[in-house]
């Protein structure tokens, strides 16, 4: 009997090529850097060759680790597929869903019971961040993003348009000092995001929100990420006459639609329905 789990190797791999480093891969799969790591130097001492050039700067991969990652993609592949013609049309299995943790919080968490009582057979595995996955090259079902799309290779299906407000705490009577502001620590693709230069960036959307949430400063959200403070006056808009801003939301997936697995056509209906931001 193999002690070895030899498919979250391939997975994991596979993560590491398509994010670019350990620590990338560790944040997608839920684990360590130093746990991805060792993982990949064990599967490198099996197979007794190098998959993986490490740098201070970069990881490379080398032949014999791109030949293995593309076997070990199709392998992933043929066991959905084995999945799906084994479940005589039941909706099973594992749904891996990449997105970030303010529609993960906001939209995702309310309505995962839902999703999960109407096909007790699924199992959902969310892996969490603002970064963009590659549906083409990690172990992903489906990808919630927004702003505009670069593939267009990808299918999609619409979750509606999110407004972006600017929001901060509610000023105090003395007025006191303008507040600070607070915004991503990357580029968005969407030219909408960009403004003033701030002060502390952050690399999480529901971090920001909840910073400006407790007083920290100034910034812009996505409205559903605050929409309960701006109720409650906990937070309030810096101007409340500003042109309105939207941002698309979008339900990304490879394939078509008719030869998607059962469990991730459930999926992908469920979210479309109830998983919309506007």
């Amino acid at each position: 009997m193999r002690d070895t789990n030899r498919l979250a190797e391939i997975e994991t791999l596979l993560s590491v090529l398509a994010e670019g480093s350990f620590s990338a891969a560790a944040r997608m799969r839920g684990m360590t850097p130093s746990a991805v790591s060792k993982m990949m130097a064990r599967l490198e001492e099996r197979l007794g060759v190098t998959l993986l050039k490490r740098s201070t700067r970069k990881i490379q991969v080398t032949e014999e680790g791109a030949r293995f990652a593309r076997q070990g993609q199709a392998i992933l592949e043929a066991l959905d597929a084995a999945e799906h013609e084994a479940s005589c049309g039941r909706v099973a299995g594992t749904v891996r869903i990449a997105t970030s943790a303010a529609y993960a919080n906001h939209i995702l968490a309310p309505i995962l019971g839902g999703l999960l009582q109407t096909h007790p057979e699924i199992r959902i595995d969310l892996a969490i961040g603002d970064n963009v996955s590659d549906l083409y090259g990690q172990p992903i079902d489906l990808a919630v993003r927004a702003g505009p799309l670069d593939d267009s290779t990808l299918m999609t299906r619409h979750l509606g348009r999110s407004e972006i407000v600017e929001v901060m705490a509610p000023p105090r009577g003395d007025g006191g000092p303008p507040p600070l502001r607070i915004g991503f620590s990357y580029a968005r693709r969407d030219a909408t995001w960009r403004g003033r230069s701030s002060r502390l960036l952050v690399n999480d959307g529901a971090t920001i929100a909840a910073l400006v949430a407790v007083g920290a400063g100034a910034a812009r959200v996505g409205r559903f990420t605050v929409a309960r403070e701006l109720a409650a006056r906990q937070v309030v808009l810096c101007d409340p006459h500003a042109e309105p801003l939207f941002e698309d939301f979008h339900l990304l997936y490879v394939g078509r639609a008719k030869t998607l697995p059962r469990r991730v056509q459930a999926v992908l209906d469920y979210l479309t329905r109830h998983g919309r931001v506007d």
